[in-house]
Order: structure tokens, then sequence, then C-alpha cells
């Protein structure tokens, strides 16, 4: 393990917050079947505080009672929309806490892992261009010998 992948895999939180969003976006089956248990487990804890914590707050702000459902405005019941919208919203929250938590754990025990490998220094590969420059200044260097051994026959 090189310096680098050391110093890469000790920012935990950082990587954490990465994994967590590319399981997000990325949406494959295991990353489901998380999304699927979590929001099992956590839908009666969650489901309570949306709607006997927060909603109640946001009605009697909003409305003056502590039913949003029964929000109208010119017979449309924005009040029900609002409420499934902040459902949501605090359910996702929730879910990506959860993950954010489970791959700072995981990235932390990697980390620990990485610390107990011999650190190898990386070998510093020149590029093609780098290359080709080096070759290039040998080129140039040989025709200025070649010019300034033609102008000292003359």
């Amino acid at each position: 393990m090189t310096q680098k992948e050391l110093d890469n895999k000790k920012q935990v939180m950082k990587n954490a917050y990465k994994s967590a969003r590319s399981a997000v976006i990325k949406g494959n089956m295991f990353m489901l079947a998380i999304g699927i248990l979590l929001g099992a487990a956590f839908g009666a804890v969650v489901s309570s505080l949306a709607n006997d914590v927060i909603m109640p707050a946001i009605a009697k702000a909003f409305v003056g009672t502590s039913d949003l459902s029964k929000w109208e405005i010119k017979g449309i019941y924005i009040g029900k929309f609002l409420a499934a919208l902040i459902n949501f919203i605090i359910i996702s929250l929730c879910i990506f806490i959860t993950l954010l938590i489970v791959f700072t754990i995981k990235n932390a025990i990697e980390y620990k892992k990485a610390l107990k490998q011999p650190i190898v220094k990386e070998e510093i590969k020149p590029t093609n261009e780098e290359l080709i420059l080096d070759e290039l200044k040998k080129i140039n260097a040989n025709l200025q010998a070649q010019n300034a051994q033609k102008n000292s026959n003359k």
C-alpha cells in the first residue's frame, strides 16, 4: 500500500459520504434490499415522527389547526400532498443517514486494516509527453553539437 492510498483511506467520513451517495445514485439490487429493510424497520418510528411531531407543528404554523390534511386552497387539498412530501423527505433522509453511518463504519474498518499494511514507495514513471520531450532535447543537443562542429571546421 502506498502512502497516497493510505491517505485516501484516512478520509473516513468523506469516503463514507461518497459511498452512500453512489449507493443512492447506483440503485443496484443490494442497495434496494437494504433500503426496503431499513424502510420496514424504521417505518413506524419515522412515520410517528413525521405525523405526530413535525406535521402538527407545520399545520399549526400555516393552517391554524393540528391536521395538515385539512389545508385547502379554493377546493384543492394541498395539505395532503405536503404531508406526503414531507413524510417522503423525512424517510429518505433517515435512510441516507443510516447508509452514511454504515459506510463510515465500513471505511473506518478498511482504514484500520490499511494502517497495518506496510507502506510501499510509489515509482513515478514518466509520461509519454515527458519521454518525447527528453528525446527531443537529446536530438536538439546532438544537432547543436553537429552545428558547432561544422562551424569550428570552417
